[in-house]
């Protein structure tokens, strides 16, 4: 039995916890969005929650885990975008949308965007990016990858999947960064292509 505690201003203490928990990860987002990961700190992010830091470390015990809770969130938003292509599309579909759902997804949205490509310099965010893209890597290859005719001798078409994700991945975080001058249509395309010719060679 889950006792609730007692109700004040008509939310019961769970209530409560979970409002205060959504206005710090909403505050962490828009800060990450302004300024990025690395300058945010607690103080910032309970100023801009209007929380005090008796509240903040109610909900999370660390600013690590504040942000982790921000990137498993992204996470689950691009794993339920995914899951919809993966369980619509037809077969040859399904790498363009897959590719076309996660880069839209960041583009979307400043802290996202900002939260993706900044994770690979934190080693929390990288650990977790890393553990979503090995998930993501299952997943294509057992249901976006069109892989035709019998495997070749000596290759392993799960790694291959691996090399497209992981390059895939690089590839957005750099463009996301500025350092690569095309389009999102382009960039899309240009993965999906790259995807499909693995499949079609492994």
């Amino acid at each position: 039995m889950v006792v609730e505690g007692r109700t004040y201003g008509g939310l019961s203490s769970r209530q409560r916890s979970q409002e205060r928990r959504e206005r710090l990860l909403g505050a962490a987002r828009a800060l990450i969005a302004e300024v990025g990961v690395a300058p945010l700190t607690v103080d910032s992010v309970c100023q801009r929650a209007k929380l005090s830091k008796r509240y903040f470390y109610t909900e999370f015990a660390t600013k690590d885990d504040l942000l982790d809770a921000c990137a498993e969130e992204l996470y689950d938003r691009l794993k339920s975008a995914m899951e919809v292509v993966l369980t619509t599309a037809p077969l040859p579909d399904r790498a363009h949308g897959v590719l076309r759902t996660v880069v839209h997804t960041l583009v979307a949205s400043a802290s996202d965007a900002r939260l993706y490509m900044e994770s690979p310099g934190f080693p929390r965010l990288r650990e977790l990016q890393q553990r979503e893209v090995a998930e993501f890597t299952e997943r294509i290859a057992a249901e976006a990858m069109p892989f035709t005719g019998p495997p070749k001798p000596s290759v392993d078409r799960r790694l291959a999947t691996r090399a497209v994700v992981t390059a895939a991945t690089e590839l957005i975080i750099a463009w996301l960064h500025g350092d690569i001058d095309t389009d999102e249509d382009t960039l899309v395309a240009t993965l999906t292509a790259t995807t499909l010719g693995a499949a079609g060679a492994v």
